[in-house]
Protein backbone atom coordinates (compact mmCIF):
# COMPACT_ATOMS: atom_id res chain seq x y z
CA UNK A 1 0.00 0.00 0.00
CA UNK A 2 1.47 3.33 -0.52
CA UNK A 3 1.48 5.25 2.78
CA UNK A 4 -1.02 7.65 3.49
CA UNK A 5 0.70 11.15 2.65
CA UNK A 6 0.89 9.41 -1.06
CA UNK A 7 -2.76 9.31 -1.21
CA UNK A 8 -3.57 12.54 0.01
CA UNK A 9 -1.31 14.32 -2.35
CA UNK A 10 -1.33 12.02 -5.20
CA UNK A 11 -2.59 14.41 -7.99
CA UNK A 12 -2.00 17.38 -6.21
CA UNK A 13 2.03 17.96 -6.82
CA UNK A 14 2.07 17.05 -10.46
CA UNK A 15 3.82 14.37 -12.16
CA UNK A 16 7.16 13.90 -10.59
CA UNK A 17 9.85 15.80 -11.96
CA UNK A 18 12.18 13.98 -14.41
CA UNK A 19 16.03 14.32 -15.48
CA UNK A 20 16.51 15.52 -18.77
CA UNK A 21 19.70 14.13 -20.13
CA UNK A 22 20.11 16.39 -22.65
CA UNK A 23 18.04 18.05 -25.65
CA UNK A 24 18.06 17.32 -29.45
CA UNK A 25 20.39 20.25 -30.15
CA UNK A 26 22.48 19.32 -27.53
CA UNK A 27 23.43 15.78 -28.76
CA UNK A 28 23.79 17.45 -32.21
CA UNK A 29 26.34 20.23 -30.52
CA UNK A 30 28.24 17.06 -29.10
CA UNK A 31 28.37 15.19 -32.20
CA UNK A 32 29.70 18.37 -34.14
CA UNK A 33 32.31 18.80 -31.55
CA UNK A 34 33.21 15.09 -31.81
CA UNK A 35 33.50 15.59 -36.03
CA UNK A 36 35.21 18.69 -35.28
CA UNK A 37 37.75 17.13 -32.84
CA UNK A 38 38.35 14.00 -35.54
CA UNK A 39 39.17 16.59 -37.92
CA UNK A 40 41.89 18.03 -35.52
CA UNK A 41 43.25 14.72 -34.56
CA UNK A 42 43.46 13.28 -38.03
CA UNK A 43 43.86 15.54 -40.73
CA UNK A 44 41.03 14.53 -43.72
CA UNK A 45 43.85 13.40 -45.90
CA UNK A 46 45.21 10.62 -43.33
CA UNK A 47 41.82 10.06 -42.35
CA UNK A 48 40.36 8.82 -45.19
CA UNK A 49 43.40 7.13 -46.04
CA UNK A 50 42.82 5.38 -42.23
CA UNK A 51 39.59 4.40 -42.80
CA UNK A 52 39.65 3.09 -46.66
CA UNK A 53 40.42 -0.49 -46.35
CA UNK A 54 38.34 -0.93 -42.91
CA UNK A 55 35.72 -3.01 -43.88
CA UNK A 56 33.40 -1.73 -40.83
CA UNK A 57 33.04 1.52 -39.03
CA UNK A 58 30.99 2.88 -36.14
CA UNK A 59 28.20 4.81 -36.20
CA UNK A 60 30.41 8.40 -35.43
CA UNK A 61 33.11 7.67 -37.95
CA UNK A 62 30.18 6.75 -40.61
CA UNK A 63 28.51 10.26 -40.02
CA UNK A 64 32.00 12.01 -40.16
CA UNK A 65 32.23 9.97 -43.90
CA UNK A 66 28.80 10.72 -44.57
CA UNK A 67 29.14 14.75 -43.76
CA UNK A 68 32.81 15.20 -45.52
CA UNK A 69 30.96 13.49 -48.54
CA UNK A 70 28.23 16.27 -48.05
CA UNK A 71 31.11 19.18 -48.33
CA UNK A 72 33.18 17.23 -51.22
CA UNK A 73 30.21 15.18 -53.21
CA UNK A 74 33.29 15.12 -56.05
CA UNK A 75 35.68 13.39 -54.12
CA UNK A 76 35.66 10.18 -55.32
CA UNK A 77 38.27 8.92 -52.78
CA UNK A 78 35.33 9.65 -50.41
CA UNK A 79 32.50 8.43 -52.82
CA UNK A 80 33.95 5.30 -52.60
CA UNK A 81 34.80 4.88 -48.95
CA UNK A 82 31.21 5.64 -48.39
CA UNK A 83 30.11 3.37 -50.90
CA UNK A 84 32.30 0.72 -49.27
CA UNK A 85 31.07 1.17 -45.61
CA UNK A 86 27.15 1.24 -46.67
CA UNK A 87 27.34 -1.28 -49.54
CA UNK A 88 24.97 -3.39 -46.99
CA UNK A 89 22.57 -0.96 -46.66
CA UNK A 90 22.26 0.41 -50.09
CA UNK A 91 20.58 -1.50 -52.41
CA UNK A 92 22.16 -2.03 -56.33
CA UNK A 93 20.28 0.94 -57.32
CA UNK A 94 21.20 3.38 -54.78
CA UNK A 95 24.62 2.28 -54.99
CA UNK A 96 25.15 2.18 -59.28
CA UNK A 97 23.81 6.34 -58.41
CA UNK A 98 26.59 6.89 -56.14
CA UNK A 99 29.78 5.21 -57.86
CA UNK A 100 28.49 6.07 -61.15
CA UNK A 101 30.63 9.53 -60.86
CA UNK A 102 33.63 8.23 -59.70
CA UNK A 103 33.40 5.13 -62.58
CA UNK A 104 32.45 8.60 -65.04
CA UNK A 105 35.24 10.56 -64.04
CA UNK A 106 37.69 8.78 -61.63
CA UNK A 107 40.91 8.01 -62.56
CA UNK A 108 42.19 4.14 -63.64
CA UNK A 109 42.37 3.23 -59.91
CA UNK A 110 39.07 5.07 -58.73
CA UNK A 111 36.94 3.70 -61.38
CA UNK A 112 38.51 0.05 -60.92
CA UNK A 113 37.78 -0.07 -57.00
CA UNK A 114 34.43 1.67 -57.74
CA UNK A 115 33.57 -1.32 -60.37
CA UNK A 116 34.62 -3.91 -57.87
CA UNK A 117 32.38 -2.73 -55.10
CA UNK A 118 29.54 -2.49 -57.54
CA UNK A 119 30.43 -5.90 -58.95
CA UNK A 120 30.75 -7.53 -55.45
CA UNK A 121 27.49 -6.11 -54.99
CA UNK A 122 25.73 -7.64 -57.81
CA UNK A 123 27.40 -11.11 -56.67
CA UNK A 124 25.48 -10.99 -53.32
CA UNK A 125 22.27 -9.86 -54.36
CA UNK A 126 22.51 -12.27 -57.29
CA UNK A 127 23.83 -15.15 -54.59
CA UNK A 128 20.47 -14.79 -52.55
CA UNK A 129 16.96 -15.97 -52.89
CA UNK A 130 14.70 -13.35 -55.11
CA UNK A 131 12.03 -13.90 -57.21
CA UNK A 132 12.62 -14.89 -60.74
CA UNK A 133 11.50 -11.15 -62.35
CA UNK A 134 13.35 -9.51 -60.03
CA UNK A 135 16.35 -11.68 -60.61
CA UNK A 136 16.01 -11.08 -64.35
CA UNK A 137 16.20 -7.26 -63.63
CA UNK A 138 19.09 -7.97 -61.90
CA UNK A 139 21.24 -9.55 -64.62
CA UNK A 140 19.96 -6.88 -66.81
CA UNK A 141 21.28 -4.30 -65.13
CA UNK A 142 24.80 -6.67 -64.26
CA UNK A 143 25.57 -7.29 -68.07
CA UNK A 144 24.71 -3.76 -69.29
CA UNK A 145 27.30 -2.71 -66.23
CA UNK A 146 30.54 -5.30 -67.95
CA UNK A 147 29.35 -4.15 -71.44
CA UNK A 148 30.33 -0.60 -70.76
CA UNK A 149 33.19 -1.93 -68.36
CA UNK A 150 34.52 -4.15 -71.21
CA UNK A 151 34.28 -0.81 -73.35
CA UNK A 152 36.71 1.10 -70.91
CA UNK A 153 40.92 0.65 -69.59
CA UNK A 154 40.51 -1.69 -66.70
CA UNK A 155 43.47 -3.22 -65.03
CA UNK A 156 43.97 -7.66 -66.24
CA UNK A 157 43.07 -8.35 -62.12
CA UNK A 158 39.49 -6.65 -62.55
CA UNK A 159 39.37 -8.40 -66.24
CA UNK A 160 39.01 -11.74 -64.36
CA UNK A 161 36.60 -10.70 -61.64
CA UNK A 162 34.34 -9.34 -64.96
CA UNK A 163 35.39 -12.77 -66.67
CA UNK A 164 34.09 -15.13 -63.90
CA UNK A 165 30.89 -13.04 -63.70
CA UNK A 166 30.19 -13.20 -67.01
CA UNK A 167 31.02 -17.08 -67.11
CA UNK A 168 29.30 -17.75 -64.32
CA UNK A 169 25.93 -16.00 -65.80
CA UNK A 170 26.60 -18.53 -69.00
CA UNK A 171 27.40 -14.78 -71.15
CA UNK A 172 30.68 -17.36 -72.45
CA UNK A 173 31.37 -14.53 -75.46
CA UNK A 174 31.33 -11.63 -72.90
CA UNK A 175 33.63 -13.39 -70.35
CA UNK A 176 36.11 -14.73 -73.27
CA UNK A 177 36.54 -10.95 -74.11
CA UNK A 178 37.08 -10.26 -70.77
CA UNK A 179 39.33 -13.00 -69.99
CA UNK A 180 41.50 -12.09 -72.91
CA UNK A 181 42.37 -9.08 -71.88
CA UNK A 182 43.93 -10.93 -68.52
CA UNK A 183 46.76 -12.08 -69.94
CA UNK A 184 47.80 -11.04 -73.52
CA UNK A 185 50.30 -12.43 -75.33
CA UNK A 186 51.22 -14.67 -71.99
CA UNK A 187 52.90 -18.62 -72.26
CA UNK A 188 50.58 -21.31 -71.90
CA UNK A 189 52.34 -22.04 -68.86
CA UNK A 190 50.96 -18.91 -67.19
CA UNK A 191 47.72 -19.54 -68.42
CA UNK A 192 47.74 -22.85 -66.96
CA UNK A 193 48.88 -21.28 -63.36
CA UNK A 194 45.31 -19.43 -63.63
CA UNK A 195 43.30 -21.94 -64.39
CA UNK A 196 44.72 -24.11 -61.47
CA UNK A 197 44.29 -20.95 -59.43
CA UNK A 198 40.38 -20.91 -60.48
CA UNK A 199 40.07 -25.04 -59.84
CA UNK A 200 40.79 -24.18 -56.11
CA UNK A 201 38.79 -21.50 -55.85
CA UNK A 202 36.15 -24.10 -57.28
CA UNK A 203 35.23 -21.62 -60.45
CA UNK A 204 35.99 -24.77 -62.82
CA UNK A 205 33.83 -22.39 -65.68
CA UNK A 206 36.51 -19.84 -65.53
CA UNK A 207 39.44 -22.84 -64.84
CA UNK A 208 38.12 -24.14 -68.05
CA UNK A 209 38.26 -21.26 -70.04
CA UNK A 210 41.64 -20.52 -69.08
CA UNK A 211 42.91 -24.07 -69.71
CA UNK A 212 41.40 -23.63 -73.21
CA UNK A 213 43.23 -20.57 -73.67
CA UNK A 214 46.30 -22.04 -73.03
CA UNK A 215 45.32 -24.80 -75.30
CA UNK A 216 45.31 -21.71 -78.53
CA UNK A 217 48.89 -20.79 -77.18
CA UNK A 218 50.49 -24.30 -77.12
CA UNK A 219 53.65 -24.77 -79.06
CA UNK A 220 53.57 -28.59 -79.17
CA UNK A 221 50.34 -30.95 -79.66
CA UNK A 222 51.07 -32.69 -76.56
CA UNK A 223 50.31 -29.68 -74.23
CA UNK A 224 47.59 -28.90 -76.46
CA UNK A 225 46.23 -32.42 -75.90
CA UNK A 226 46.45 -31.83 -72.06
CA UNK A 227 44.95 -28.31 -72.09
CA UNK A 228 42.31 -29.32 -74.20
CA UNK A 229 41.18 -32.30 -71.87
CA UNK A 230 42.01 -30.14 -68.79
CA UNK A 231 39.57 -27.82 -70.12
CA UNK A 232 36.39 -30.04 -70.89
CA UNK A 233 37.86 -32.20 -67.51
CA UNK A 234 36.89 -29.24 -65.47
CA UNK A 235 33.27 -28.56 -67.06
CA UNK A 236 32.51 -32.44 -66.24
CA UNK A 237 33.65 -31.47 -62.72
CA UNK A 238 30.66 -29.02 -62.62
CA UNK A 239 28.47 -31.41 -64.04
CA UNK A 240 28.05 -28.68 -66.69
CA UNK A 241 28.26 -31.78 -69.15
CA UNK A 242 26.04 -30.39 -72.86
CA UNK A 243 27.85 -27.10 -72.31
CA UNK A 244 31.43 -29.63 -72.21
CA UNK A 245 30.48 -31.12 -75.40
CA UNK A 246 29.64 -27.50 -77.00
CA UNK A 247 32.67 -26.28 -76.25
CA UNK A 248 34.97 -29.46 -77.08
CA UNK A 249 32.61 -29.18 -80.82
CA UNK A 250 34.00 -25.79 -80.52
CA UNK A 251 37.83 -25.63 -79.18
CA UNK A 252 38.88 -29.43 -80.64
CA UNK A 253 40.68 -27.87 -83.59
CA UNK A 254 43.97 -29.52 -84.91
CA UNK A 255 42.76 -32.49 -82.83
CA UNK A 256 39.92 -33.38 -84.56
CA UNK A 257 41.63 -36.56 -85.75
CA UNK A 258 43.59 -36.97 -82.53
CA UNK A 259 43.30 -40.91 -81.77
CA UNK A 260 44.01 -40.12 -77.81
CA UNK A 261 41.82 -36.62 -78.00
CA UNK A 262 39.26 -38.86 -80.00
CA UNK A 263 38.88 -41.67 -77.14
CA UNK A 264 38.83 -39.35 -74.21
CA UNK A 265 36.00 -37.47 -75.65
CA UNK A 266 34.28 -40.82 -76.55
CA UNK A 267 34.26 -41.44 -72.82
CA UNK A 268 33.55 -37.89 -72.05
CA UNK A 269 30.47 -38.37 -74.32
CA UNK A 270 29.44 -41.51 -72.77
CA UNK A 271 29.94 -40.03 -69.17
CA UNK A 272 27.88 -36.62 -69.82
CA UNK A 273 24.67 -39.03 -71.07
CA UNK A 274 25.28 -38.37 -75.06
CA UNK A 275 25.81 -41.76 -76.60
CA UNK A 276 25.08 -40.57 -80.13
CA UNK A 277 27.81 -38.04 -79.93
CA UNK A 278 29.80 -40.87 -78.19
CA UNK A 279 29.59 -42.98 -81.13
CA UNK A 280 30.64 -40.52 -83.88
CA UNK A 281 33.57 -39.81 -82.13
CA UNK A 282 34.33 -43.69 -81.58
CA UNK A 283 33.64 -44.06 -85.03
CA UNK A 284 36.16 -41.17 -86.34
CA UNK A 285 38.54 -43.11 -84.08
CA UNK A 286 37.90 -46.27 -85.63
CA UNK A 287 38.21 -44.63 -89.65
CA UNK A 288 41.44 -42.87 -88.77
CA UNK A 289 44.20 -44.44 -91.13
CA UNK A 290 47.22 -45.87 -89.87
CA UNK A 291 50.46 -44.30 -89.54
CA UNK A 292 51.29 -46.91 -92.29
CA UNK A 293 48.29 -46.58 -94.48
CA UNK A 294 48.62 -42.69 -94.43
CA UNK A 295 52.49 -42.47 -95.34
CA UNK A 296 51.49 -45.03 -98.08
CA UNK A 297 52.38 -44.24 -101.88
CA UNK A 298 49.23 -45.89 -103.72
Amino acid sequence: MLPDRSKRHAGVDGETPRLQLASNWQLLLVALLMIGLLRVIFPHKALVEKLYDQEQVDELTLSYIENLHRTEPGNADLTILLGRVQREQLDIVNLDHLLQPVINAGDGRQRAEARILLLGAYEHVLSTDLPAEEVKQLRNRLEAFLLVANRDDIPPALAGAFAATAFRQDWFALGTQFLSRVAPGRTAQALEVYANEALALGRHTLASEYYLLARRQATSRDDARRYFREGIAALMAASRFAWAMRVAERDIGDLADDPETLRYMARAALAAGEPVRAARYAQRLVFQPSPARAGAVP
